[in-house]
């Protein structure tokens, strides 16, 4: 399959919610570093669902935003840049970017809603950073084929949308399955440690910080799910 995408959004929760009845998926989404102020790598896990039968195809979600805890904040100007092309990702694969660009890997799984053994279509994603974007760089599993998605990215947030997949009408395949690590890495500059990635400056008073993802389904349907995460103060 030749257009597969991958929702970001950014974080492992120690604590994620689960989905409530209707929900059109559960998520965990959270920081790896547990102290604030410290570079972090982050994981989202995402299991999409059809509330009204759990063997049917999900709903197709088009719109991803991942909002990290008030006070933390991504710098796309700690890692090197990836400044290749779609063309030249797509072409040449993940060495088309530096190797310092690459920020994270992923799994993705498409259900296209046919029956059979093609149903389910997996990909790796190799995740590539460029200047206040994130780049999705999506491999079919035992072929060549890829797809490139680029997310935007703010002080603390990434927005990732996702056009129609290939799969049975009228709303196309939809995405299943989501497990992304964004990896802790962090630079060096006058004296001054930066992350690409960082947990807020402090440990609020209830020991844990939120994440928040939001989705927006094909339908106007549009959802949240919060993540506690646990911290502690430094000693």
């Amino acid at each position: 399959m030749a257009a597969i995408v991958c929702v970001l959004a950014l974080g492992a929760a120690t604590a994620g919610a689960l989905a409530a009845s209707g929900a059109y998926q559960t998520a965990r989404a959270g920081f790896k570093q547990h102290f604030p102020g410290r570079p972090t790598a982050l994981r989202l896990d995402i299991d999409y669902v059809n509330s009204a039968d759990p063997s049917a195809k999900p709903a197709a979600v088009r719109k991803v935003i991942v909002r990290l805890a008030r006070g933390a904040h991504i710098d796309t100007s700690v890692p090197a840049l990836c400044e290749a092309s779609d063309a030249e990702l797509m072409a040449v694969g993940p060495g088309a970017c530096p190797a310092d660009s690459r920020v994270g890997r992923g799994e993705v799984t498409v259900d296209t809603g046919f029956p059979g053994p093609g149903r389910f279509v997996d990909a790796h994603v190799d995740f590539f950073n460029n200047a206040d974007e994130l780049i999705f760089l999506n491999t079919v599993k035992g072929s060549d084929a890829r797809t490139v998605i680029r997310a935007r990215v703010g002080r603390r947030s990434t927005v990732t949308e996702s056009p129609m997949l290939p799969g049975t009408p009228p709303d196309g395949g939809a995405i299943d399955t989501v497990h992304i690590v964004l990896s802790a890495i962090a630079t060096r500059a006058g004296g001054e440690r930066r992350g690409y990635i960082t947990t807020p400056p402090r440990c609020p008073a209830s020991h844990h910080w939120v994440n928040a993802v939001t989705f927006g389904y094909d339908n106007d349907v549009t959802q949240t799910v919060r993540s506690k995460i646990a911290c502690r103060s430094a000693s």
